[in-house]
C-alpha cells in the first residue's frame, strides 16, 4: 500500500473500506494502526494510554469523537471515515455506563492519571448520550482533575470549559463554583495570575449564598487566598483567610479540608514573613491530615510544607523532616511533577546550606525537565539557579537568571515579586 508517511492515499483508503465491512472500531483501528506502522503508544502519542488504545483495540471501549479525531490525525484518515466503525451506546446501556464509571474510579484509585483521564472521558461520553447529569458531571471532572496532574492543562482547561457551557450542566451556584476554582487554579499554574484572581473571586461569588461552612464555599475562599498569594497580595490574601474560622475545633466541614485551609493559610503566613503563624498553620494541617487516609494529599503537604520554609529561609530539622516524609509517600504516589517539585526544594536547601555539588546535580536534572513545571516552580528554579551561581561567586549568570524569574513574575501580573528580584539582581552590580 503507498504511503507518504502515515498519511494515506485517497486509493488506499478506498482499498481498505472494501475489506472492512465487516469489522468494529477496535478491529479497524488495530488494522490501520499497524498498516501506517504506528505502535500503541505512538497512536496514543501521550495522550491515550497505551492500555487504553489497547482496549479500544480489542473491543473493550468505545471512542468519544475528540479520541475519533486524534486518532484520524494519527494515522492520517478522515474522522468521519473512522467514525463509521463507532459503535454508539444504546440509550439505556445502563450496565455499559456502570463497568465504564467503575474503570475510570478504579484508574483514579491507582493513581493513574493517564488512563484515569481516558476511562472518565469514555464514562462522561455515555453518560451524555444518555443525558444522566450527575454521571457526565463526575467523570467529566475526573477528567480534568486528571489532565491537570499530567499537567495537560489546556486540554483540562477545555473539559472545564465545556463543562460550564454544556445544556447538561446542572446552574447550581454550588456546581458553577467548583468548575471556576478549577480554572483559576489552571490559570494559576499557567502563570496568567490576574486571570486566576478573578475566576477565584468569580468562583467565591457562586459560593456566597451557600452556608458558611459548606465545603464549596471553603474550597473557593482557599483558591482565592492560593491566587492572591502568589500574584503578591499578601494583604488581601490575609484578610480572607482571617475571616475563616477554621481553627477552633467546631467547624462542621471535612477534616481533609479543613487541613487544606490551613496549609493554604500557612503558605500565606510564610510568604508574609511571618514563620510563627505559619508553623501553627501547619501544625493543625499536619494534624488532620494523615498517611493511612489520604497519602496522596499527606506527600503534598509535605513538599510543599517544605518548599514554604525554605522560602522564608529556614534550614532547620522541620524542612529536612518533611522533605523525608515527601519522598517517603512519592515512593508509593505521586506525578513526576511533584517529583521534580521535590528536587527544587531539595536543591534550594542544598544552596542554603552550601551543598553545592548537590545543587548542581539536582539543578542540572531540573533544567532538562523544566517544561513539564508550573509557574510557580518554573520562576523557583529560576530564583534558586540565580542563588547557586551567586554561591559559585558568577554574579553574571546569577543576575541572568534572577532577571529571568523578574521576567516570568512580572509577565504575569506579580509585579511586587518582580520588583523585589530586580533589587536583587542591582544587588549583584553594586
Amino acid at each position: 500500500m503507498s504511503r507518504n508517511g502515515s498519511r494515506w492515499e485517497q486509493a488506499d483508503v478506498a482499498a481498505f473500506l472494501r475489506g472492512m465491512d465487516i469489522m468494529r472500531f477496535g478491529d479497524m483501528l488495530r488494522e490501520a494502526r499497524t498498516t501506517a506502522g504506528l505502535t500503541q503508544a505512538e497512536l496514543g502519542d501521550g495522550v491515550y494510554s497505551t492500555h487504553f488504545v489497547s482496549l479500544l483495540e480489542r473491543g473493550l471501549r468505545q471512542p468519544t469523537p475528540d479520541m475519533v479525531q486524534h486518532f484520524a490525525v494519527r494515522l492520517g484518515m478522515d474522522a468521519a471515515t473512522l467514525n463509521w466503525w463507532v459503535e454508539q451506546p444504546a440509550a439505556d446501556d445502563q450496565p455499559g455506563l456502570t463497568t465504564a464509571m467503575f474503570a475510570a474510579n478504579y484508574a483514579r484509585d491507582m493513581h493513574d492519571n493517564a488512563l484515569a483521564a481516558c476511562e472518565a472521558e469514555h464514562a462522561a461520553g455515555i453518560a451524555y448520550e444518555q443525558r444522566n447529569a450527575p454521571v457526565w458531571w463526575d467523570m467529566s471532572m475526573l477528567q480534568a482533575q486528571s489532565l491537570i496532574s499530567l499537567r495537560r492543562l489546556d486540554e483540562a482547561e477545555t473539559v472545564l470549559l465545556t463543562m460550564d457551557r454544556s445544556s447538561l450542566m446542572a446552574a447550581t451556584p454550588e456546581l458553577r463554583s467548583i468548575v471556576q476554582g478549577r480554572l483559576s487554579t489552571i490559570a494559576r499554574s499557567s502563570g496568567r495570575l490576574a486571570e486566576a484572581v478573578d475566576l477565584a473571586h468569580r468562583s467565591v461569588e457562586f459560593a456566597a449564598g451557600l452556608p458558611n461552612h459548606a465545603p464549596a464555599r471553603l474550597q473557593a475562599a482557599f483558591i482565592l487566598i492560593a491566587a492572591l498569594s502568589v500574584k503578591g497580595e499578601l494583604d488581601e490574601a490575609w484578610d480572607v483567610a482571617t475571616s475563616l474560622d477554621i481553627t477552633d475545633g467546631t467547624s462542621p466541614a471535612p477534616s481533609l479540608l479543613i487541613a487544606r485551609g490551613a496549609w493554604a493559610i500557612g503558605n500565606v503566613a510564610f510568604r508574609r514573613g511571618d514563620p510563627e503563624v505559619g508553623e501553627k498553620y501547619y501544625a493543625l494541617a499536619g494534624d488532620l491530615l494523615l498517611p493511612q487516609a489520604d497519602l496522596q494529599t499527606w506527600t503534598e503537604f509535605h513538599g510543599a510544607s517544605a518548599s514554604y520554609r525554605l522560602l522564608a529561609g529556614f534550614v532547620d530539622d522541620s524542612v529536612r523532616a518533611s522533605i523525608a516524609n515527601a519522598e517517603l509517600g512519592l515512593q508509593i504516589v505521586g506525578t513526576e511533577v511533584q517529583r521534580l517539585e521535590l528536587a527544587l526544594a531539595q536543591a534550594k536547601l542544598a544552596v542554603l546550606t552550601v551543598d553545592l555539588d548537590t545543587a548542581e546535580r539536582l539543578l542540572k536534572g531540573l533544567i532538562d525537565q523544566r517544561h513539564l513545571l508550573h509557574f510557580e516552580a518554573e520562576t523557583e528554579l529560576e530564583e534558586c539557579l540565580g542563588l547557586y551561581y551567586a554561591a559559585r561567586e558568577s554574579p553574571k549568570q546569577a543576575a541572568h537568571h534572577l532577571s529571568t524569574a523578574a521576567r516570568l513574575h512580572s509577565e504575569a501580573g506579580a509585579d511586587e515579586k518582580a520588583r523585589e528580584l530586580m533589587d536583587q539582581v542591582r544587588g549583584l552590580s553594586g
